[in-house]
């Protein structure tokens, strides 16, 4: 099978969305199919490749930090997100055509986020649309998200942006999303579509390096409960706090120590400051930033790894850590609302979730504290997110008639 893949973001970037692009096309490559790329990250002249990438180099917004040229900046980027005539997507246009004629793919598919990659798909000829299939990473826009990611600014451009939505969803032949919850939003607001036509495929998850951890490490992290990555001001939990000041104070009493919480990775500055007096005594500790492939080992060694989600009603998000996390076959201390992290954890074990309530994050880390939670729930909760079976998923979809 011949894949054109059509993304922004791509290796060599490092962001979550240019990993997962890149985790994509190397599955499917390795599942035996053809693969193509035309992304908007440049590339390394040279560099060695398993499939030929090409590219259209996209134009940065600038990085100053002047509230004012952030704010115009974002207004920037969600008005050429629903561009379908701006000067990148006609010069990815015209380079996907020349592309077809000399590959003549069976599948385009065009990758988001950004959502500007599927006005790409849209621009195409209508016997190239005839090959196209929608990825959506995550649900767009964010007015169709609970608070706190629905902003002021979403909700404005919510007419727009739910427009060109529309117009992507009614013209590709299949949408793949990466979570159920995140399909049946997108049902629920365009019930005209074809369901049929709808189908979810679970991020990829990155594989463990093989490198051990030091003894250092292994020595430190043992036992302690690891979050890694930035901790927004969305996504703190205060009650994580409370039940942490709980578990200390339980020492004296049931001889049980708490063995530690360590963030590593940028942390909100109001958060940090709740976790003075834990941070000095040693129950919380904050590592900061750090190389990929120290908190990769830092992962290995850790007792329990934590994901921790913003407080809202429910969750259409898979986030990508919770498929890095499962591939480590560690338990999981899943901090979230309704939705797929729950879900994977209620059906397929691995470890716990809970709610943004004191107690119950209490309950829930003593738990895993007293006990050893089995090997074999880890295995089967990590190959859910193996290149190998999501490749497959990609595949089957590929090959259904809608």
């Amino acid at each position: 099978m011949k894949i054109l893949i059509i993304c922004e973001h791509f290796f060599p970037l490092t962001g979550a969305q240019a990993l997962q692009a890149t985790k994509v096309a190397d599955a499917l490559s390795l599942a035996g199919c053809e693969v193509r790329i035309l992304c908007g990250a440049r590339q390394v002249q040279g560099a060695e490749s398993a499939y030929p990438v090409y590219f259209v180099e996209t134009v940065p917004y600038g990085g100053s930090n002047n509230i004012l040229d952030r704010v115009v900046r974002r207004v920037r980027h969600e008005f050429n997100d629903i561009n379908a005539e701006g000067e990148w997507i006609n010069a990815m246009v015209e380079k996907a055509i020349e592309m077809e004629r000399e590959f003549k793919p069976d599948v385009i598919m065009t990758q988001s986020t950004p959502f500007r990659s599927h006005l790409v798909g849209l621009r195409l000829p209508s016997e190239m649309r005839e090959k196209w299939v929608a990825y959506f990473s995550d649900l767009w826009p964010l007015c169709l998200t609970p608070y706190p990611y629905r902003t002021t600014l979403s909700n404005i451009l919510s007419f727009v942006q739910l427009r060109s939505l529309g117009r992507v969803l009614g013209t590709a032949r299949k949408i793949i999303m990466s979570s159920d919850e995140s399909v049946f939003q997108i049902t629920r607001k365009f019930p005209h579509i074809d369901p049929e036509k709808f189908f979810s495929v679970a991020h990829i998850g990155t594989p463990p390096s093989g490198l051990a951890p030091s003894a250092m490490e292994s020595e430190h992290y043992a036992s302690r409960f690891v979050h890694v990555g930035r901790l927004t001001r969305e996504r703190t939990c205060p009650e994580l706090v409370t039940a942490i000041g709980k578990l200390v104070e339980e020492e004296g009493t049931s001889g049980a120590r708490f063995p530690g919480f360590t963030f590593v990775g940028w942390v909100d500055q109001e958060f940090r400051e709740r976790c003075v007096e834990l941070e000095r005594s040693g129950a919380i500790e904050f590592v900061g930033d750090v190389d990929p492939t120290v908190a990769q080992s830092i992962c290995t060694a850790a007792g329990v790894l934590v994901v921790i989600e913003a407080n809202m009603p429910e969750s259409p998000f898979l986030p990508s850590k919770f498929s890095d996390y499962a591939m480590l076959r560690k338990p999981i201390l899943s901090i979230s609302p309704p939705g797929p992290i729950r879900r994977y954890l209620s059906r397929h074990g691995g470890g716990v979730a809970t709610g943004h309530n004191a107690r119950d994050i209490q309950d829930a880390m003593r738990s895993l504290i007293k006990n050893k939670h089995s090997t074999s729930d880890g295995v089967r909760l990590a190959a859910l997110f193996d290149a190998g079976h999501v490749a497959q998923k990609y595949i089957e979809i590929f090959g259904r008639q809608v």
